[in-house]
């Protein structure tokens, strides 16, 4: 009888591998095995994750019990069946497709593994992952005690299914989420607003007051309400410091929470409470879906199960796959994210749970919030999480935009020259271009915040609810410093969040020092309301003068709870560095006089000298030169590019921008310690376009006053090159 391929190749570096040992039914299981650890596994991990995936659409434990049949047994059992059939045909043909069958599983496992190693790229990858699978086969054939081991870990077949039910059906626990009426109750209406990506000291003058000429609305909201200036954020991630509002809880897991994570909330206690409800959720999953929400949920077991198979298969494939070849695997959809759409929701409804995408267009959500807002008899709790001030950074104080308000990807890093996402280099210019880009979205959102109020006091809403304005997290712009992610000197950016509560009937306002945690506001909302919650809280009401004041704020990453001394808060110099980078806020024009050359803005091109013996080629990343005047303006007033000639010296390039023949801007590219400098951006005013085509041409800036030379860009291709 002849031997095939693999226990050839076995035979030839060691000894006999005695296959006649191997019965069928231990070759059957160990394929189950093999099959569970390399694919079954790292599924139910994923599934895990996305415990708001299944509770938005409606999906339950049939379908679990489903996918756990087919991962763990129906589809490895296929595999085994056809062995079985190939077997008829000969050993031979048997002990070949089993060894191929055992190394596609070994090598489904080792890639995962090499994945992880830094120095390996995706040839590499695969090349260290196919010997890791030869090697490990060519062991299994010849050692037997290497075959027990598998048998042994046979265990895992059912020690993962039953790990992954348990934690599934935890998604839909029962719980018990009222309070107890205090005799003081009030059933008033709550309105509750949450910003995102919000530096609460960004609206700060340096003497610690809201500055009112750049944000009028804040600073009218400051005089009727309590405004906490010390507030602070308990999470820089949305996911999580989102929920600690919600809850009043500190996180304590990585993933995402649903109701049976948090089952005491906002929503389940003023719901529990006979509270109507119009509630805008698009990122976290603590609101039990109702009226206004997904049309499309999938009906019946098996279009379940198929809907998930259709994420699965996805997501597998970028389990195993190197990441430098995940750009041509197809796309996973979007809900996997939380992303939702905006087809989902019902606008013409003005009550239940509506979860419009990330990056919808987020005035259109918010418009569709201010129509829910109403003079109902009934007590209602309005709830918006809108995704404002954070990226992408695309509106205009005057509501113009100059991107598209819908880049899912957008929302969660910006470009930066580090090539590391979200992490700022250490260009001075590069933060003040992109936080130039955040406060003009910030007063953009003041506008919103004034249509907000005045849509408050047209319902009569404003004098009688409990109003709640605040922010999840902040935002950081300091070099060498994360965006996000909390380092020793950007705590108080990110921590930093605005704050403003109003109790129902007050007239009057002010500041207040209070170190008070987003995790107060829950308690303070139950307070106010008269409620005693059931569950404890982390926090507590901010209006309990009893409750001894707080010496250390306490915050997290993930679920690992730090402390900081509230100083750090108190002695942020946020509005200090705001006011030297882009000037007083008494002139409106200030946000823009962030030029290179200010002495060159507004002069004439053909006042300067021009040369044209050479032209500088220039790749552009982002250009437009036509105003679309329509319900929303947009205005091609923010531009990127790069120089298409690579230097190694690290002087920049001066580029001045002009617009209909008047210089309106003035860069330069960006400093790359080591790297050539290439990257630009320079942002217009909007008031430097007219309705229609515009003349816009770029010059490379050389000589000095008054002899400066201005020689005429080119567009050439973007390369793939960055």
């Amino acid at each position: 009888m002849r031997i095939p391929l693999w226990p050839q190749i076995s035979n030839t570096l060691w000894t006999d591998a005695d296959p006649i040992v191997r019965s069928r039914l231990m070759d059957a299981l160990h394929v189950l095995v093999l099959f569970n650890f390399a694919v079954a596994q790292p599924i139910y991990d994923r599934l895990s994750e996305r415990g708001a995936l299944f509770v938005d659409q409606h999906i339950g434990m049939p379908v679990a019990y489903l996918l756990v049949g087919l991962l763990s047994a129906g589809i490895p059992g296929a595999i085994v069946l056809v062995e079985w059939l190939v077997s008829l045909c000969g050993r031979r043909y048997y002990e070949t497709l089993h060894c191929l069958v055992l190394s596609v599983l070994l090598f489904l496992l080792a890639l995962p593994v090499c994945k992880r190693v830094d120095f390996l790229f995706g040839p590499g990858m695969i090349i260290c992952s196919t010997l890791g699978a030869a090697l490990g086969t060519s062991l299994y054939l010849k050692y037997r005690p290497l075959r027990a081991v598998l048998s042994v870990a046979s265990l895992g077949v059912v020690i993962f299914p039953v790990l992954f039910l348990i934690q599934f059906s935890a998604n839909f626990g029962k719980s018990d989420p009222t309070a107890q009426r205090l005799d003081r109750y009030q059933p008033v209406p709550v309105v509750v607003l949450v910003f995102d990506e919000f530096c609460g000291a960004s609206l700060m003058t340096p003497e610690r007051k809201i500055d009112a000429q750049r944000f009028p609305n804040f600073a009218a909201l400051a005089r009727d309400t309590t405004w906490f200036r010390n507030a602070t954020s308990v999470n820089p991630m949305t996911v999580q410091a989102l929920p600690a509002i919600l809850s009043g809880r500190y996180a304590t897991s990585n993933y995402p929470p649903i109701p049976a994570n948090l089952p005491q909330n906002l929503f389940s206690v003023l719901g529990a409470s006979g509270y109507d409800r119009a509630i805008f959720e698009p990122v976290s999953s603590l609101a039990s879906p109702g009226l206004g929400t997904t049309r499309n949920a999938p009906q019946g077991l098996w279009s379940q199960t198929t809907f998930v198979g259709n994420f699965l298969w996805r997501v597998y494939l970028f389990h195993v796959t190197p990441f430098q070849y995940q750009g041509h695997l197809p796309e996973i959809p979007r809900l996997w994210f939380g992303l939702h759409s905006s087809r989902d929701v019902h606008p013409e409804v003005t009550r239940g749970v509506f979860r419009y995408g990330w990056s919808d267009t987020r005035e259109v959500q918010f418009q569709h919030f201010l129509k829910c807002l109403d003079a109902s008899e009934k007590p209602t709790l309005y709830f918006m999480h809108l995704l404002l001030p954070h990226l992408p950074w695309c509106y205009l104080p005057s509501g113009s935009r100059y991107a598209e308000d819908g880049e899912d990807w957008q929302l969660l890093s910006v470009k930066t020259q580090t090539g590391l996402p979200g992490n700022w280099g250490p260009d001075e210019l590069e933060l003040v271009n992109n936080q130039q880009r955040y406060l003009l979205q910030l007063i953009y959102l003041d506008q919103l915040l004034g249509k907000f109020i005045a849509r408050l006091k047209e319902t009569g809403l404003y004098d009688k609810c409990l109003l709640v304005v605040t922010a999840d997290h902040g935002i950081s712009f300091r070099a060498r410093q994360s965006r996000r992610s909390i380092g020793k000197e950007n705590l108080d950016e990110i921590l930093s969040i605005p704050l403003f509560v109003k109790r129902p009937g007050q007239q009057v306002g002010g500041g207040n020092d209070q170190d008070v945690e987003s995790v107060d506001i829950l308690p303070t909302i139950a307070d106010v309301l008269g409620l005693n919650l059931g569950r404890a809280t982390d926090g507590w009401s901010m209006f309990d003068a009893a409750h001894p004041p707080r010496t250390l704020k306490q915050f997290g990453e993930v679920s690992e709870l730090q402390t900081v001394d509230p100083a750090i808060i108190h002695n942020s110099n946020v509005p200090l560095t705001i006011r030297e980078r882009f000037g007083d806020s008494s002139d409106p024009a200030s946000l823009y006089q962030t030029s290179h050359i200010p002495e060159l803005i507004g002069r004439r091109v053909d006042s300067l000298k021009l040369t044209t013996t050479a032209q500088v080629e220039m790749e552009f990343l982002r250009y437009s030169d036509e105003v679309i005047t329509g319900k929303t303006k947009t205005v091609p007033c923010f531009f990127e590019g790069r120089m298409a000639t690579k230097r190694t010296a690290d002087a920049p390039t001066v580029i001045a921008v002009a617009i209909n023949g008047v210089i309106q801007g003035v860069t330069r590219t960006y400093r790359q310690p080591g790297l050539p400098s290439r990257q630009w951006t320079a942002m217009i005013p909007e008031t430097a376009f007219h309705a229609g085509r515009n003349d816009v041409h770029f010059y490379k800036v050389t000589g000095a006053q008054p002899d400066w030379m201005l020689t005429p860009c080119v567009s050439v291709p973007v390369s793939q090159d960055p």
